[in-house]
């Protein structure tokens, strides 16, 4: 599966990053930072206990969907796998602050790497063509899944991991959900300007034309084995991030957060969300995250209802919601501009 199999037939992945030009250029971006984020605070705040566990949740796969996009929705590197690197990066921080002693900045920064190590494996598989890459890297998340199911000695098997240390900052232990809420959204934006500044210039639009053909990036000049490698490692690096947090929120973590078709959610977050788009990824994240909260009376039907939900969005907004925004926006300056003359 392409990029451009996520579209309406004979629409290629050019056309569906045709309404986010901005993410290149003006500052439109920086707005659409501003906006989104400001968002992420005061609804959460609005809401109590439960719209800040939420807006916990939401950061924290915000923060992965992003690492995602960039591998997907810019350098058209379509990964199966990538509820893995947030597995390692889970794993990874609470291993370390349960058996190392450590505190949670250099827990993390162990859990980071080790997920930036297994994006340098899995760049490894850019050897591989066509659809035996999007295999491989499906077989990949199946390999971490497996070893933290087993080695139970060290993972704790499907019991997983509990009583893990709350964060420590500055002598200060960050107990509440509240001050959890405000790290992990301070760490989203900060994955989003580094991702924002890898988007721009010559970077981004050689990651674009890689996304759009390989052949033609090369022929060109394009170091597309370079690209690909630093694209994936650092999508996979933000994967970590994303994880890192997860334990502290839940308080616990075991396998069953990490399977496949939690790598086939966050494909879809970064599809409704928009393709090609950083502030899709945060907003279809968002959209996954609170949609099943609300209709947990159906969560036999969870996997359905993103099918549903996925197919609806490719046939009536196949940009996805930034890309629909983006036209609304320009369709409301158009009108306020008037007719030409």
């Amino acid at each position: 599966m392409t990029p451009e199999l996520l579209v309406r037939p004979g629409e290629g992945l050019a056309n569906v990053r045709a309404g986010y030009s901005f993410e290149l250029r003006d500052r439109r971006s920086w707005q659409t930072l501003v906006a989104v984020c400001g968002l992420m605070v005061a609804l959460p705040l609005a809401t109590g206990p439960f719209g800040i566990y939420l807006g916990c949740t939401i950061a924290c796969y915000a923060i992965a969907a992003i690492g995602l996009q960039l591998m997907v929705g810019i350098a058209g590197q379509l990964s199966l796998g990538h509820a893995a690197f947030m597995a390692i990066g889970s794993y990874g921080t609470a291993l370390a602050q349960m058996r190392l002693g450590l505190s949670f900045l250099p827990a993390a920064a162990l859990g980071v790497l080790a997920s930036a190590g297994g994006g340098i494996l899995m760049a490894q598989l850019i050897r591989l063509s066509g659809v035996y890459f999007k295999i491989a890297t499906f077989g990949f998340g199946v390999i971490v899944y497996q070893l933290i199911s087993n080695w139970s000695s060290l993972t704790g098997g499907h019991t997983g991991l509990t009583r893990i240390p709350p964060i420590g900052l500055a002598g200060l232990t960050i107990q509440s959900r509240l001050g959890l809420f405000m790290v992990i959204v301070t760490v989203l934006v900060l994955a989003y300007v580094l991702s924002l500044r890898m988007t721009q210039g010559r970077a981004g639009r050689a990651l674009l034309a890689i996304g759009e053909n390989e052949a033609a990036a090369e022929a060109i000049g394009i170091n597309v084995s370079g690209y690909k490698m630093s694209v994936i490692v650092f999508g996979c690096a933000l994967g970590g991030v994303g994880g890192a947090f997860l334990p502290q929120l839940t308080g616990f973590i075991n396998p069953d957060g990490f399977t496949w078709s939690e790598s086939i959610l966050l494909l879809i977050m970064i599809t409704i969300g928009g393709l090609g788009s950083l502030p899709g990824a945060v907003i279809g994240a968002a959209i996954l995250i609170v949609v099943p909260e609300y209709l947990r009376d159906l969560a036999e039907y969870k996997m359905l209802l993103f099918g549903m939900l996925l197919v609806l969005a490719l046939i009536f907004m196949p940009r996805g919601v930034a890309g629909l925004a983006n036209d609304l926006r320009n369709a409301l300056r158009a009108s306020e501009a008037g007719p030409s003359r």
